[in-house]
């Protein structure tokens, strides 16, 4: 059983200093990461680097305005080296289906053969494939993936190693402990300031400040990571916010008719030129988009013109 963290902060003069497990709750970092962070220090830009220890009633201790300094470079640094996937990649439909061609592309990858690589020797990381196939460019039949799936893994990419790294250490219930989680302690300032207002939870203001920072700037996948850096609290605990957030935008209802105007696009299409070969391409030069994308709307208004026929 996991030893409870047990995070202190002092003010020593007019410095805040704070401890390991301080460390810990703040960032979510294992025992190890949080030491190999101050092990390494010498290899980090001095402007950013991990504060020294200082030795207070036999505890080591660390100045928190330097700590808070070098984990918004650090995370930084993480998200710099992320793949940055294709705008068209989060404008899609969650519900349409791309060629593995196109998931390459989108996602930023040299090309298909790091996604069969990656179903290959690592199953659990990227999203597998659907049971039915896509035509290819070439006309042979080659694996398709939903959009949705891919919005996922994308969001996902942080730059951490593959594992189950980013859980919180410790008791998984704040409650056992009687500690607040590592967001509530981050939005404590803020949680006060709501308290005349309507009460809210840690997490409803992380989805407010979720939503803010879409509604100015849009989505994109180092999101969470800048409100971690702004507000404080674990960048997993952000993930989780930005998902449920834009899984609860009132946006996924023009998302959904955005599929619908393309498939009556199609359907009109299809009654006016007939099933020609190429419609779906033709369609993608004219109205842009993805001509997988395009390859579903007409699959679609085919089925809805047969059912009429």
């Amino acid at each position: 059983m996991s030893k409870a963290l047990n995070p202190q902060r002092r003010v020593v003069g007019s410095r805040a200093v704070v401890n390991r497990d301080w460390i810990r709750e703040f960032t979510g970092a294992s025992v190890g990461t949080a030491a190999r962070w101050y092990k390494v220090r010498d290899e980090q830009p001095q402007e950013h680097r991990h504060p020294e220890k200082e030795r207070i009633d036999g505890s080591d201790f660390y100045d928190e305005r330097q700590f808070r300094d070098f984990y918004s470079w650090f995370q930084q640094e993480k998200a710099d080296k992320v793949l940055k996937a294709a705008p068209e990649l989060h404008q899609a439909d969650p519900e349409d289906v791309v060629s593995i061609n196109t998931a390459a592309t989108w996602l930023g990858f040299s090309g298909p053969s790091a996604i069969r690589k990656y179903l290959r020797d690592n199953p659990d990381y990227f999203p597998k494939p659907l049971a039915e196939p896509v035509q290819g460019p070439t006309g042979r039949m080659i694996p398709a993936f939903r959009v949705g799936d891919l919005q996922d893994f994308d969001s996902k990419r942080t730059g951490d190693k593959l594992g189950k790294a980013g859980r919180r250490p410790g008791p998984q219930s704040g409650a056992a402990v009687g500690r607040p989680s590592a967001l509530e302690e981050a939005l404590a300032g803020a949680l006060r300031a709501h308290a005349g207002d309507e009460p809210l939870t840690a997490t409803q203001l992380a989805g407010q400040y979720a939503a803010e920072a879409i509604d100015r700037n849009g989505y994109h996948p180092g999101l969470a990571a800048e409100l971690s850096t702004r507000y404080g609290g674990p960048q997993r605990s952000w993930e989780y916010v930005v998902r449920t957030t834009l899984a609860h935008r009132p946006a996924t209802a023009p998302t959904r008719s955005e599929a619908d105007r393309r498939q009556a696009i199609a359907l009109a299409a299809l009654r006016e030129h007939g099933d020609i070969r190429g419609l779906a391409a033709s369609l993608a030069r004219e109205h842009g988009g993805s001509p997988d994308v395009w390859s579903r709307a007409v699959s679609t208004a085919r089925k809805a013109a047969d059912s009429t026929a």
